[in-house]
């Protein structure tokens, strides 16, 4: 085992193509704006912050052998990140995330997790008979995994008593990660929509949702909602914290600067609400961060 390992993150590592623009964009709009690409998926954004707070990752995750997959790994080892686990399969294309953004926020998404979904169970082999088989840390988990690997993360043995970090996807997933929602030692993080999702239900408040959801048994739920008040909710007691006004100039990536920033306030030790405030104050300064270059 990698002894400096202080998590294991399985889930998506991909490119993120992100298209934004200062205008509200209607069907067929064709305008100015700003596209960059950067290092994408929802485990790689995790493990990415997590590493800039000193907590070192491991990803397990797959790769095409292409240039995209081989800078990817390039990535990884500049930041840090323990990507020896991550499966390289040759002949196959790596990744792609694709993203629009406008003044409203996400106005269409499309995610290509096929090479993930192809790895199938194979992707846990590390946790089950390799590297991390004795693996006692926090487990990240996105739900861009599939329902049998889930599945399997849920219901083995091995891993009844284990410390889930669970982030989800997209709303179209988050249903995925459901099965979780009994696990003593799961902790899951969502925004209102992936909250109304996941328990099939209407709330009208972080706080509605988090209590109803926290009753499952669950550890811990951190559930955010826009600029209105998150709420965070464990056996300990519920937290309801106002994110600061901010003028919002992104979205893609934020959940991912929540979670990362609460799981490292953890890990060093904090009580949960230094790190859920910590959590909201990263995510605001993250979405209100100025772009470079935009074109209005």
């Amino acid at each position: 085992m990698t002894k400096a390992t202080q998590i294991v993150c399985i889930g998506s590592i991909l490119w993120d193509i992100i298209g934004r623009s200062s205008k509200k964009l209607t069907r067929s709009d064709d305008i100015e704006g700003h596209i960059e690409k950067l290092p994408g998926g929802v485990i790689m954004n995790l493990a990415t912050r997590l590493r800039s707070h000193g907590i070192i990752p491991s990803i397990l995750s797959t790769l095409g052998d292409d240039s995209a997959g081989k800078e990817l790994i390039k990535v990884c080892e500049q930041a840090g990140i323990i990507c020896k686990s991550i499966i390289i399969k040759p002949g196959s294309k790596t990744d792609y995330y694709m993203a629009i953004e406008d003044k409203t926020g996400v106005a269409l998404a499309v995610a290509d997790t096929t090479l993930l979904k192809s790895a199938k169970d194979a992707i846990l082999d590390p946790l089950l008979v390799g590297d991390y088989k004795d693996w006692k840390g926090p487990i990240a988990v996105d739900s861009n995994l599939s329902p049998a690997v889930l599945k399997i993360l849920r219901h083995n043995e091995r891993f009844k008593v284990s410390d889930f970090r669970l982030a989800p996807a997209s709303p179209s997933k988050v249903t995925r990660l459901k099965i979780f929602l009994d696990h003593p030692g799961a902790n899951i993080y969502l925004n209102l929509k992936e909250a109304n999702s996941i328990s099939e239900m209407q709330f009208d408040t972080s706080k509605e949702a988090a209590t109803s959801l926290l009753s499952n048994g669950l550890k811990t739920i951190l559930i955010t909602d826009g600029p209105n008040a998150a709420c965070l909710a464990s056996k300990s007691g519920i937290i309801e914290l106002q994110p600061p006004r901010v003028k919002v100039k992104r979205l893609t990536g934020a959940g991912d600067v929540l979670m990362a920033s609460h799981i490292a306030k953890v890990l060093k030790g904090e009580d949960n609400f230094v790190a859920f405030k910590y959590a909201i104050e990263q995510t605001s300064k993250f979405i209100s961060e100025d772009l470079t270059n935009e074109t209005n």
